[in-house]
């Protein structure tokens, strides 16, 4: 089974598009950065989620680092592909996930500990879909600083194919995950079943909508 951890987002260097959740009230948490893989993040801990806002700060190193099949750079400049990446964690009696993925070890993590990366990396219409590798525990509760009282109810993603790949349908069958074909690039998360009525609108700089 698969169970969706985070979601990222590839912002623009330094990330400003997150200014924008700072200014509605919600509060960052840590960042950090990626040796091999050329990006740092801006990211935003919830309860059953984090928003990972992923910029390139060194482009040789994307491009030419243990991350180079990913193509965040090509994906980054891509003004017509997804600049979203799910990833989450895989709970089954199989050792590794059970979609068509390819292994990715970074440097920051110990041989033979890897992501498995969906075999639809180089579709860039669809987002990067990535597993995280089973060894690895998930926190028992967000790190701190934290927006502890924003529990993720809703994911809805928007993709203009008219069909997903094998690896996309698994991931959407993630629980409050949902698909819609045919559409422009989009993604919505909805906090505590938007009883708050507040949204941050990011378009047209990311098509990302996050709502509480």
């Amino acid at each position: 089974m698969l169970q969706l951890d985070h979601i990222f987002v590839l912002a623009s260097p330094n990330a400003p598009e997150a200014d924008r959740l700072t200014e509605a009230g919600l509060i960052e948490g840590t960042s950090r950065e990626h040796p091999g893989q050329g990006t740092s993040n801006r990211r935003f801990f919830f309860a059953n989620t984090t928003l990972e806002f992923l910029y390139i700060h060194n482009i040789a190193e994307a491009i030419n680092g243990a991350g180079s099949k990913l193509k965040l750079v090509e994906r980054a400049i891509n003004a017509e592909g997804s600049p979203f990446g799910l990833v989450t964690r895989w709970f089954g009696d199989e050792p590794t996930p059970d979609y068509p993925y390819w292994e990715y070890q970074p440097d920051y993590f110990p041989a033979p500990m890897c992501f498995y990366v969906g075999k639809n990396s180089d579709n860039f219409d669809e987002p990067l879909c990535i597993c995280m590798p089973p060894a690895l525990p998930p926190p028992s509760t967000p790190p701190e600083p934290n927006n502890a009282l924003m529990n993720l109810t809703a994911v809805e993603l928007s993709i203009p194919h008219y069909a997903a790949s094998e690896t996309l349908t698994r991931f959407g069958e993630c629980d409050l995950m949902t698909i819609a074909l045919a559409e422009e690039h989009k993604l919505k998360l909805v906090f505590n079943d938007a009883a708050m009525g507040r949204s941050i609108n990011l378009m047209p700089d990311i098509p990302l909508v996050v709502i509480w």
